[in-house]
This record gives C-alpha cells, structure tokens and sequence, in this order.
C-alpha cells in the first residue's frame, strides 16, 4: 500500500488591533480609548506611544503601558487617557497610536500599529472665541428663560382672571390649565439648560484663563443662584395643579392653587432678572479682567523684542549667556543675534496682536454702554499711538535700521505700560465705587426697612382697640395703604441693589415675596372690614419686615468685614467662625428643639428675631458646605452625605415662615449625622494627603456607559454574522474568516 500525504507550514499571523477613538473636544482634558485586540495564538503587550509638537518643534516620543489579560486570542480594551497632565498649551498637537504585541517565543515578538491620531488644542485666540461664544449662549438663555417666565406669569393672571366666578370648568378651561403645566415644563427645561450650559462654561473658563479670586467667586455665586431657580415647592404645585385636573377639583380649590402658583412665579421672575443682569456684569469684569492680561503680555514680548534689537544694534551689551547656557536646559542658538527681517516679523506680529486687543476693547465699552457704566478704557488716539509706533518699527527693520526701530519699539512700550496702568487704576476704582454704592444703598434699606417696621408695630397697636364703626377706621386703613407704598420703594431699592450684588441670597427674593402678600391681604380685609384676618396679616407683614432686616443686617456686616480684609467677595461664602460647621449645626438644632417646645422664653417680636437669626445662620451653614463640596470635587473627591444643602434650604424655609414642626426637626437631625459624616470624611482627606505628600493622583479606569455599550453592539453584530455560518468549501471558509478580519480592522469615522 501506498500513502501520499503532503505538509503546510501555517505562518504565525501579525496581531491585529482595532480602535475607537472618542476626544474631549470641550475641556480638552481626556481621550477615550477602546477596541479589541486579537492573534492566532495570543497577545502579549499593549502600548500607547505618543509626542507632542510644541510650535513646530516635535518632542521625544513617550510610551504607556495598557493593562490587558495576557495569552488570551482576543479581547476587548478600554483607556481612558487623562492628558491634561501632560502640560499641553494652546497650538500644540498631540501625536498617538497604539501598539499591540503577539507571543511569538521563537522569531520574537512581532508587532502590528493602529492608525495614527492626532488631538489639536485650539490656539488662544480660538480659546478667547469659544469662550465669548460660550458666553453668549449663556446670556441667551437667561433671557429666554427670563421671557418665558414672564409669559408663564401673565398665562396665570389670564387664567385666575378666567376662572374667577365660575362653577364648573369646561373643556377650554381644562385645556387652558394643562398648556399652563407644559408651558412650566418647558420653563423647566430651558432653565436645566441653562444651569449646564453656565456650567461648562465657568469649567472652560477655569481650564484656559486666569481668574481672579473675585472673578472666581462671583463666576460662583451666579452658579449657585441659577442652581437655586428651580423650586421644589412650585414643581410640587404645578403637579398638585395637574392631578386635581384629573380628579375634576373644585374650581375654589385650583384658584387658590393659582393663586400660591402666581405669587412663586413672581419670585421666579424676579430671580431670573437678576441673574440676567448679574451675568452681564460679570461679562463685564471677565472680559476687562482678559484684556488688562493681554496688554500685560503684548508689552512684555514687545520688551523682549526691543532686547533683541537692541543687541542687534550693539547697544546692549551681552549678558552672561555663557554661563546660563551651560545648565543645558536652554534652547540652542539663544545668544545668536536675530536678522532684522526676523525682527521685522515678529514686529508684524505684534501688531497683529494689537489689533485684537483693540477689538476687545471695542467689546468692553459696547458691553460698559449696555450696562450704563462709565468705561474709561484707553481711547483711540492712545491706541493709535502704539499702532503707529510699531508700524514705523517694522518699516526701520525693513530698511535694515534697527537704531531707529528701537527708538519706535520703546514708544510703544511705554504707551502701552501707561495704557496698562490706567485699565489697571479703572479696574480698582470700579471695583471700590461699587462696592461702597452698594454699602450706602444696603445702610439705607436697613433704617428704611426699621421705620417701617415701627410704623406697623404702632398701627397694629391702633388698630387693636378700634371699633369698625368709628371713623378713625378709614384712617387707620389709609396708614396701611401708605405702609404698602413705603414698602414697594424699598423693594424697588432692594431688587435693585440685588442686581449689583451677587452674594445677596435668593432666599431675601422670597421673603419680599411673602412681604408683599401679607400687605396686600391686609389692605384687602381692612377693606372688606375683616379686622381679626387683617390683624393677622400686618403682624405678619412685621415680622417679613423684621426677618429681612435682620437677614440685610448680617449682609451688611460681612460686606464690612469684607472692605476690611481687602478681600472682595467672600462675605457670604466665608465659613462662620472657627468652629466646625458640625458644631455650629448641632448648637443651631438645639435652639430650634427649645423654640419648638416652648419658645426657649421668648414671644412676639423677640421670638420672630430668633426665627431670623436661625435661617440667617442654616443659610451660612449650607454655603459654607456648599464650598467644602466644591473643593471636594475639584481635587477629584466627593463629599458624602447626598443633597445636604438641599435639605437646610428646607429648613430656611421652615424658620422663616416660623414652622418648626416634627418634621424640622427630624430632618435637622438627619442634617446634622450627615454632616458630621461629611467633615470625617474630610479630615481623613487632609491626613491622607499630609501622608501620601506629592502621589499623583489615580483615575478610575471605568468605561463610560454609553460608550461601553456601543462596544458590545458592535461586538454582537459580528458575531450574529458568525453564529450562521453556510456550509462552505475551505477556501471559501478563509475568505469568509478573512472578511471578519476586515471588519474589525476597518477605521471608524
């Protein structure tokens, strides 16, 4: 017998490597690497190679090792890459692919590459643009929303209006009440917007310019007024709204609701008015704060320029180069002596520079026109000064004069260093006037809001004894009514100045609020001859008057302290006194326990001014926290507990409408364990960071959900294809076996 049999030698295949590419094209602060990686028998390694071009000069090429399950086939990868440790500035390109090997144990380990990626920062002037843009969404937005709420209010005032003296509601009414709910729905929407959208902008603005401490903190507190724009208390209305609209409500009833709907809407309004003009200045100081840093920088390179040009001219005599050059950390050829057309480049562009700055000046005085402020920014005839002075510059290096440039070059130096100290002195002087406008405007609101307080005390105390039938009753009820006019002044006031100070809580809007409601109420029962219901009510409208003394009281202390310190804007985000904020809350639900269950020995007004004082100081706990969160979550922690802040702006409200039910006090309860927990933890943060010292900090390597599903998807499509295979020849297998290859090896666009 015979046997033919013949032997193939089966090459080991080159590993393949497939990759999804996802870049943070927002903050520019990470990219997202995943894929698979597959051989005929195993993978060994896989590695990330990477070099950075900083103004056209390319940098030595580093690697990172990507964790995977050695001698497996084929697997999946996930890395999240955080580049912004890399030190990557404006311009510079980001070079990078990966690397997979096989376990070839006889020939070597062979090796197969990705495509090659590139990751671009925008350069400065891209930056200054995104953010302006940026900016300018936000603003649209808080008009949008400001124009919607103002819409929301008047559809209730049309359907109060409609409803009044009916019975019954019929089908139009229904249906006017449930466009009332989605046009709140869509409010809620824009605002949510919003809230992000301001957001990842103070996050842009954080990762690409410098701020300012005041900047910062202002940039802050508007943050912290859009996130307070949502009320739980009216959502919870407008569903109340909705389901006595499914259960057929008697009309009384849903006007009543309307009413306590229509009175939140106006604070809502208000708030939304006040951001608007917030943000406008902020704007303002944001963008004044960028260009005074701009000028700094032009004058500083155009200095370096005139060294230059004065070495070429022979002037200067040579610094000790040589020894600086012999740390070898300096760049090569830097004693060299420029050309004067290399000269004459760089002055060009400089000029070019300037020309920018000049179109941001032109945005901060349209911005200063639209706010009513005086800008004092350099005029044109400065401007064209240092325009004209660089100009002649180029113009004597393109002769081949450098003598003469450098005469031109130091002209515009020193325009521009006036130029510089003057946008400077306006900054400070601005920042001063305002502060101190706004100190004489609160002084005068707080003895304003005093003598109305006396004068309802001494009208309740007339109007106790009277009798409705004596006629000194007209009299007392036109008391009430010029009371009521008072009051609408120093709200005018007080909405006013609260546009010009952002760390004026939001809680002082609401208090107006109520103040406003129980005036009204009193007029109207004095009116209707009501007197019991009308006594309620002004005693109420004097402690809203109290309350708010006492709150715009504590605000004018920290604005002194403030003033004093030198340090603008860190009155109501200071933490109280030195003791722990667990200390404080404990001290503060114990006080409240005493008040619930007995009055702690005090009544009519003193009681109220305790109410006060006590949401003053859970309003100066939660901020305080709210900045330990911050922080928290800036150094890539979290502070545990949940929505503590949350949960003391109940309580705020709770003592300031001078509720303290079991309720209070439970949650105060809950507040103070959960805070306790938070300070823990935050103690244990410090120590751990007094000993770890310089440890880099260590990401979570978790895959994105969205983007690990997309992952599986995709991995399911392929081998849905594989679970049906036709019954093939063998050559037809392989080239079947060969078109998976190809999709998993194919770029993703």
């Amino acid at each position: 017998d015979r046997i033919n049999y013949s032997i193939r030698v089966i090459k080991d295949q080159y590993p393949q490597v497939v990759v999804d590419n996802l870049q943070d094209s927002v903050l520019f602060k990470s990219i997202m690497l995943g894929g698979s990686v597959s051989d005929d028998y195993g993978i060994t390694a896989l590695s990330l190679n990477y070099h950075i071009v900083k103004k056209a000069k390319e940098l030595p090429t580093k690697s990172k090792s990507i964790a995977i399950a050695s001698r497996q086939q084929q697997q999946n990868f996930f890395y999240q890459w955080r580049i912004d440790s890399l030190g990557l500035e404006p311009g510079d390109k980001l070079f990078y692919h990966l690397q997979v090997w096989d376990n070839d144990g006889v020939n070597g380990k062979k090796s197969s590459r990705s495509a090659n990626y590139i990751f671009s920062l925008p350069s400065e002037e891209e930056i200054k643009a995104e953010i302006s843009k940026s900016q300018r969404s936000a603003e649209s937005k808080v008009d949008e929303s400001f124009k919607k709420a103002k819409d929301l209010k008047q559809s209730i005032d049309d359907a109060q209006e409609k409803l009044r003296g009916k019975q019954n509601l019929d089908w139009q009414d229904k249906k006017m009440l449930e466009d009332l709910i989605k046009q709140k729905e869509r409010l809620d929407e824009t605002i949510t917007i919003l809230q992000k959208e301001n957001a990842l902008l103070e996050q842009k603005k954080e990762n690409f310019s410098e701020e300012s401490q005041r900047i910062k903190e202002k940039s802050d507190q508007i943050q912290k007024l859009m996130d307070e724009l949502l009320d739980e208390e009216t959502k919870k209305l407008f569903k109340e709204l909705e389901k006595m609209l499914q259960e057929n409500a008697d009309v009384n009833q849903i006007q009543k609701m309307l009413d306590k709907m229509d009175r939140k809407e106006i604070n809502l309004e208000k708030e939304l008015e006040r951001t608007l003009e917030l943000f406008k200045q902020l704007q303002y100081d944001y963008k004044l704060e960028q260009a005074i840093e701009t000028l700094k920088e032009q004058t500083e390179n155009q200095e370096k320029l005139l060294e230059k040009t004065e070495e070429l001219t022979g002037d200067k005599k040579e610094n000790k180069d040589k020894n600086d050059k012999s740390d070898g950390d300096k760049e090569d050829g830097k004693n060299e002596k420029s050309s004067p057309e290399e000269l004459a480049k760089e002055q060009a562009e400089l000029k070019e520079e300037f020309e920018q700055f000049k179109k941001q000046l032109e945005e901060i005085d349209k911005l200063g026109e639209e706010l009513d402020k005086s800008s004092e920014t350099p005029d044109e005839g400065d401007q064209g000064e240092v325009e004209e002075s660089q100009q002649e510059s180029k113009e004597s290096l393109d002769k081949g004069e450098p003598k003469k440039s450098a005469e031109q070059q130091k002209k515009a130096v020193s325009k521009m260093k006036e130029m510089q100290k003057a946008m400077e002195g306006m900054q400070s002087s601005m920042e001063m006037e305002i502060d101190q406008a706004n100190l004489e405007s609160l002084r005068q609101i707080i003895h304003g809001l005093i003598k109305l307080s006396y004068d309802q005390e001494n009208l309740i105390k007339e109007f106790g004894p009277i009798q409705q039938t004596d006629p000194k009753y007209v009299q007392l009820s036109q008391n009430q009514l010029k009371i009521k006019d008072d009051s609408k002044v120093l709200e005018d006031s007080l909405l006013s100045l609260s546009k010009k100070d952002a760390f004026m809580g939001s809680i002082v809007t609401r208090e107006i609020g109520e103040l406003n409601d129980h005036l009204d109420k009193s007029v109207l029962n004095i009116k209707e001859r009501r007197k019991p219901n009308a006594s309620t009510e002004m005693q109420l409208s004097m402690t809203s008057i109290n309350n708010l003394a006492l709150m715009l009281n504590d605000h004018f202390e920290q604005m002194m302290n403030m003033m004093a310190n030198a340090k603008p804007g860190k009155g109501k985000g200071k933490k109280p006194g030195n003791k722990p904020l667990g200390k404080i809350q404990e001290e503060l639900n114990r006080r409240m326990e005493e008040i619930k269950n007995g009055g702690g020995g005090k009544s009519g007004r003193e009681l109220s001014e305790e109410y006060a004082k006590m949401a003053a100081e859970q309003e100066r706990i939660r901020r305080a926290l709210q900045e330990m969160q911050e922080k928290m979550k800036q150094e890539g922690g979290k502070m545990p507990g949940g929505d503590l802040p949350g949960k003391m702006e109940q309580t705020e409200m709770d003592l300031v409408n001078k509720q303290i039910t079991e309720q209070t006090i439970q949650r105060q309860k809950e507040i103070l364990t959960r805070l306790l927990e938070a300070e823990k933890s935050m103690r244990e943060q410090d120590q751990d960071e007094e000993r770890k010292g310089e440890t880099a900090k260590d990401y979570t390597n978790e895959i994105p959900r969205a983007f690990e599903e997309y992952l599986r998807l995709k991995e399911k499509e392929v081998e849905l294809l594989k679970t049906v295979p036709p019954k093939l020849f063998p050559y037809y297998k392989q080239e079947v076996g060969e078109y998976f290859k190809r999709i998993k090896t194919q770029e993703l666009n």
